[in-house]
C-alpha cells in the first residue's frame, strides 16, 4: 500500500468516526431533558425574548428552524447537522443567538492546544533522559528511584495535582507563580506541569524498556564487537532506535492529555475549551456542546493520524 493510499484510508476512517460521534451526540442531546432540538422546547426557551422583542424572537426562531430543521424527522436533522459540522459551519450559540460559535471557540481552542502540546513536549524532555538513565543503571537504586517517580506521576491524576499546586502556590508560596487566569507565559507553567506529570512517567518507563531491549539486540553486540566506543554506541545506535519506537506513545498520550486539560483548566480558571464545555452543558447550550465534543474528537484523531503518518514513513510495514 502506497503512503498516499494509507493516508487516504486513515482520513476516511476519521471522517466516518466523526460522523458517528456527531450522530450519537445529537441523538443524546435530542432526547435529553431540556433539549432544544424541536420547535416546542425552542419556543419555551426563548419565551422571555418573545415578550421583550417579538421581531427578534421570530428572527431567531426562523433562523434555528432553517438551520437545524427542527420540524424535520430526527434522521434528517442529524444529516443536516453532520453536513454543517464537517464543513465547519458551526452556526450560533443557543444562549447567545447573536454570537457565532466559531467566535467563542476562536480564543479557547488555541489555549487548550497549547497546554496539551506543551505538556507532551515537557514530558518528552524530562521522560526520555530519565528513561535512558534508568536503562543504563537498571536494577540499581537509581533505576528504582526513577521507577518510583514514574509510578507516582502516573498514580496522581492531573486534576488532583492541580489542586495541590493551587494550595502550594496560592497559599504557602504566594507570588512565585500565578494560579489563576491566562495572558502571561508564567500562567501556563503550573497547568503544563500538572498535565505532563503522568506523561513523564509513561515516557520514562517506555524509554527504559525500549532501550534495554535495543541494547540486547544483535546489531548492538556486533557494534560492540567491532570496537565502537560505549557512549557513541549507546546514543547513536541504542537511543536513536529506541526513540523511533517512542513515536507510538506520543499519539495516545496526547489524546489523554487533551481530555485532562478540560479539568485542569477549570481549576486554574483558564478561559479555554474546558470552560466553554462546562458553560455549554450547564446552560443547555447544545449546539456549542456538540461542537466542542466534535472539535475535541477531531484534535485527538488528527494527532493520531500525524503519528501514524510519521511512523509509516519510518517503518513501511505499518502501511501493509
Amino acid at each position: 500500500m502506497t503512503i498516499l493510499k494509507f493516508i487516504s484510508k486513515r482520513i476516511l476512517q476519521i471522517i466516518i468516526t466523526l460522523i458517528l460521534v456527531i450522530s450519537v451526540s445529537y441523538t443524546m442531546m435530542y432526547y435529553s431533558p431540556g433539549g432544544f432540538m424541536n420547535t416546542n422546547t425552542m419556543a419555551t426557551a426563548l419565551a422571555p425574548l418573545q415578550g421583550q422583542n417579538p421581531v427578534l424572537y421570530q428572527q431567531v426562531m426562523d433562523q434555528f428552524q432553517s438551520r437545524y430543521g427542527l420540524n424535520l424527522p430526527l434522521w434528517q436533522q442529524i444529516m443536516k447537522y453532520i453536513w454543517h459540522q464537517l464543513t465547519f459551519d458551526f452556526g450560533n450559540s443557543m444562549q447567545n443567538p447573536s454570537l457565532q460559535i466559531a467566535t467563542q471557540l476562536k480564543q479557547a481552542l488555541p489555549i487548550s492546544t497549547l497546554l496539551a502540546f506543551g505538556s507532551v513536549i515537557l514530558s518528552v524532555i524530562i521522560g526520555v533522559p530519565l528513561g535512558i538513565i534508568a536503562a543504563l543503571k537498571r536494577n540499581t537504586w537509581i533505576d528504582y528511584v526513577v521507577s518510583t517517580i514514574s509510578l507516582t506521576g502516573q498514580a496522581i491524576p492531573a486534576f488532583v495535582l492541580a489542586v495541590i499546586m493551587v494550595l502550594l502556590f496560592g497559599v504557602v508560596f504566594q507570588g512565585i507563580l500565578p494560579v489563576t487566569g491566562w495572558g502571561h507565559w508564567r500562567q501556563a507553567i503550573l497547568p503544563i506541569i500538572c498535565l505532563s506529570a503522568a506523561n513523564v512517567g509513561v515516557v520514562a518507563r517506555y524509554m527504559r524498556g525500549s532501550l534495554i531491549e535495543t541494547m540486547r539486540s544483535d546489531f548492538m553486540r556486533t557494534a560492540k564487537a567491532k570496537g565502537v566506543k560505549y557512549w557513541p554506541m549507546i546514543f547513536k545506535h541504542g537511543v536513536k532506535n529506541s526513540l523511533t519506537a517512542m513515536i507510538t506513545v506520543i499519539g495516545p498520550q496526547f489524546a489523554f492529555t487533551v481530555m485532562g486539560t478540560i479539568w485542569v483548566e477549570q481549576i486554574f480558571a483558564i478561559p479555554a475549551l474546558g470552560q466553554v464545555m462546562q458553560t455549554a452543558f450547564t446552560s443547555f447550550d447544545y449546539p456549542l456542546a456538540i461542537t466542542s465534543v466534535f472539535l475535541l474528537g477531531s484534535m485527538i484523531m488528527i494527532m493520531n493520524l500525524l503519528v501514524d503518518i510519521i511512523y509509516a514513513f519510518i517503518d513501511p510495514r505499518v502501511r501493509l
